[in-house]
């Protein structure tokens, strides 16, 4: 019994050493929005102001001004930011237990090449609550916009590093 499971030791050390020295690893997070110089062109609304306040915790440098001038700049041109709320299940009573939250984010993305990406992102996701606790209520949706808007820079990100790798793999 020992000396089987030396074997599979072995094999599995063995196949994990070959996955890795092939240059086989998990997916990693794209840093393509990170330390980046960004134009973005959008109104004041709360959830473009916190979609910026999560691009500057990645220490990008936000431009808010349509008039300057890009150089080596990605320009993020949000056309369309919103989120719509729609009952889901109504409990005893006729009172509110479950919210569905619909996310969507359209955008016009300009990289430094000059290519213009256009993209709708949609998401959606159900709030269940009971209403002896209606604060919590406000802080799961809460949670939930800055999960939805953190999605939709992931989603920003893999177009960047999507048209990125196209470029890259175009042959001469």
């Amino acid at each position: 019994m020992k000396f089987l499971k030396k074997i599979i030791f072995s094999l599995l050390f063995i196949s994990l050493f070959l996955l890795s020295s092939c240059g086989y690893s998990l997916r990693e997070n794209s840093n393509d929005l990170s330390k980046q110089d960004l134009i973005i062109i959008a109104d004041n609304s709360d959830l473009n102001l916190e979609l910026i306040a999560q691009l500057k915790d990645k220490d990008n440098t936000i431009f808010r001004a349509k008039n300057i001038t890009n150089g080596n700049n990605l320009v993020l041109k949000i056309k369309k930011h919103e989120i719509r709320k729609f009952i889901g299940a109504i409990g005893v009573g006729a009172r509110t237990t479950q919210v569905r939250l619909d996310y969507s984010i359209s955008y016009e993305l300009t990289n430094k090449k000059k290519i213009k990406i256009k993209n709708t992102f949609k998401s959606t996701n159900y709030l269940s609550f009971n209403q002896s606790d209606l604060l919590a209520i406000e802080r799961e949706e809460k949670i939930l916009i800055k999960k939805f808007i953190n999605d939709g820079i992931k989603n920003i990100e893999f177009l960047l590093a999507l048209n990125n790798n196209e470029d890259s793999l175009q042959r001469p």
